[in-house]
């Protein structure tokens, strides 16, 4: 475990295996050695024998100080030898013929030389005091900063030229004691393991449930993914740790690092500036001092201490439900590439605990992919495939964001469902209507051949009437909008504030403007809905909220029920007709979200079943990218998401 321990590190070797007492015993037995020395030295028969046995001791003595203070940090370290511990014959045979001087010394022995008596005494007292420096750090580094000393580490040049910190190897090995433990869905199918006999049934145990895993799993103790790159953006991998830096990105496997490993080592990310290229570089910092039971009882393996590392749960359950991550992979697949687009993701949650069972990003990652080392998104569209689109994806939301302007103006007063604006044929033909602060009018979709007219809350839902959104926000203002989206960390503008929003308060009111959000935050915005007004937070392991607090109130229940009955009609007579015969009522939303210099997004975001216990319903969100309206692309996904719930028994 030391590098150079047999030469130039013994001492440390020594240190490590017999501890404290064991290198007081070898500080005793150089004093030892030094003392005879000396005292043959006063007795020699002459001055030339005296000088001579006291420069035989300074070679022996003053060789073992330097390299015990350069090891112990007191000097500069100097690779010389440790008299008698350091390997080498010719080393060994030199001292032992050096110390048989001092013996042939003293077989001559006199009366003492009193002309040499002080200086030698001096002499004897600066050792000795050189010794008890040496004893007194010892006591330092091994007794009073054991722990510290331990698991300090080093930051060093790499041989590629780059800086990483470096750590007591012990440690590193005693990690590799704690077998990496497992990734479950919430049904107990693994999503990731390094167990040979979990990795060897996986297929099996997959092909029980329903599900055949698109990745075969070696036995060889490498990790397995059994769900390969349609799993990657919620599992990552540990292995290849690809995109594991990134910001963007939130993996179970770093994220619930410390749980899988069985200990906590506290890793950061630190900037260090390179001496050579004075560029600012980023590396790892860990710290191990969970892992020392391992080290300080590694030869009592029955200690308590050690055996609650070796047998603590190291396993993590997830609250994705594997096969539905299957199901919900294909339907976005297909609906992508049937639709000719490139782009797109998908997210469900359990509307009452707020479990996200499953989540997609299209495309993922291919098996060449995750076999690089490198964490570099460039090139080859590797960059497209890491992002984690429905967590870290950033999209206008459309006419999907009229659910929350909704939300906002019931929240603000019981009468805005009765509340009416008008939209009617503008000069060019299209239809909308002029709103103040403003000479360009709001327009409705293309497709909307006939104005609206008067329309109410539950009317502009339904046919989607951008003209009365945008009214119907500016009537509102700013902070209403704010206090709503703050609910679930939407951004509506830069800066977040009544100022900053008042600009493209029209807009924001139709989900354009400078409001962005990503697919999970609107699931759960539809889920609120779905779940009597109360706010879910994102759950991506089950059984554990990940903030102790109360649920955020959105609506009150009567609310909540009225603005799901619009979005039930939305789905039946409205702009999502395309999935009334969907044997599962559908409440949703659908949007087409305008995009600069491209096509529109696609998106429909809601929950089903309609009507349905709420502890058995699921809230979701589909935007497919650049495709067009939202009832011709993301809602037969969004369709298709509920029938394969409905076929798991999820929701009823």
């Amino acid at each position: 475990m030391i590098p150079a321990g047999h030469t130039d590190f013994v001492l440390a070797a020594v240190g490590e295996e017999l501890g404290f007492i064991g290198l007081l015993v070898v500080v005793a037995l150089y004093g030892l050695l030094c003392w005879r020395c000396v005292r043959v030295a006063m007795k020699a028969p002459g001055d030339y024998t005296a000088f001579l046995a006291i420069g035989v001791t300074l070679a022996l003595v003053v060789q073992a100080f330097v390299i015990a203070s350069g090891l112990l940090g007191i000097l500069p370290l100097s690779g010389v030898v440790t008299p008698f511990l350091s390997y080498g014959r010719s080393s060994m045979l030199a001292n032992c013929v050096a110390v048989g001087i001092v013996l042939s010394v003293a077989r001559r022995a006199g009366r003492a030389r009193a002309h040499l008596s002080i200086p030698f005494r001096i002499l004897g007292g600066a050792l000795a005091m050189a010794a008890a420096g040496i004893a007194c750090r010892v006591a330092w580094v091994q007794v009073v900063n054991a722990d510290s000393v331990a698991t300090a580490s080093s930051l060093t040049e790499q041989a590629d030229g780059a800086f990483r910190f470096q750590y007591n190897p012990r440690l590193i090995a005693a990690a590799h004691l704690l077998t990496r433990g497992t990734i479950y869905d919430r049904n107990g199918l693994p999503l990731a393991t390094s167990l040979a006999g979990e990795a060897q049934g996986a297929a099996a145990r997959y092909q029980a449930a329903g599900v055949h895993p698109p990745e075969p799993c070696a036995v060889d103790g490498s990790r397995c993914y059994p769900l390969g790159g349609l799993a990657f953006h919620v599992v990552g991998d540990s292995t290849n740790q690809i995109n594991w830096a990134a910001r963007n990105s939130s993996f179970l496997e770093r994220d619930s690092d410390a749980e899988l490993k069985g200990f906590d080592d506290r890793a950061q990310i630190v900037e260090i500036r390179n001496r050579r290229t004075g560029a600012l570089e980023r590396t790892i910092k860990r710290d191990y001092r969970d892992l020392l039971p391992l080290l300080k009882h590694r030869y009592q393996p029955d200690d308590p201490s050690v055996q609650t590392l070796l047998t603590r749960d190291r396993n993590v359950h997830s609250a994705i439900d594997a096969r539905l991550q299957v199901r919900a992979a294909a339907a976005l697949r297909r609906g992508i590439e049937s639709g000719g687009y490139e782009r797109g993701a998908a997210v469900i949650l359990d509307v009452e605990t707020g479990d996200v069972l499953a989540s997609v990003s299209y495309p993922w990652p291919e098996p060449a992919d995750l076999q690089q080392r490198s964490a570099v998104a460039s090139g080859s569209g590797l960059a497209d495939r890491l992002l984690d689109r429905p967590r870290y994806g950033l999209y206008p939301p459309g006419s999907t964001f009229k659910l929350l302007v909704a939300a906002a103006a019931l929240r603000s007063s019981r009468d805005s469902q009765t509340e009416t604006f008008a939209c009617i044929r503008l000069p060019d033909g299209r239809v909308g209507n002029y709103v103040k602060g403003s000479t360009r009018p709001v327009r409705d979709d293309p497709m909307d051949l006939s104005p609206h007219g008067t329309v109410d809350l539950h009317r502009g839902l339904v046919v989607s009437c951008n003209a009365y959104f945008a009214q119907l926000a500016l009537r509102l203002g700013p902070q209403p909008l704010l206090d709503a989206a703050s609910m679930f960390q939407i951004d509506l503008c830069q800066p977040p504030t009544p100022a900053g929003l008042r600009r493209t308060l029209s807009q924001s009111g139709y989900g354009q403007g400078q409001v962005v959000v990503s697919p999970v935050k609107m699931a759960r915005v539809a889920a609120a809905i779905g779940r009597q007004g109360r706010v879910p937070q994102a759950r991506w392991l089950a059984g554990a909220s990940p903030v102790p607090m109360e649920d955020p109130q959105l609506l009150t229940p009567a609310d909540a029920a009225l603005l799901s009955r619009y979005m039930r009609e939305v789905v039946t007579s409205g702009t999502g007709r395309v999935l009334a015969t969907n044997p599962t009522p559908i409440a949703g939303k659908t949007g087409t979200a305008e995009v600069a210099d491209d096509k529109a997004h696609s998106w429909f975001a809601g929950f089903a079943p309609y009507g349905g216990a709420a502890n058995h319903r699921i809230a979701f969100a589909v935007v497919i990218e650049n495709a067009g309206y939202g009832a011709r692309a993301a809602a037969p996904v969004a369709g298709d998401l509920v029938t394969a719930a409905r076929d798991l028994g999820l929701i009823r």
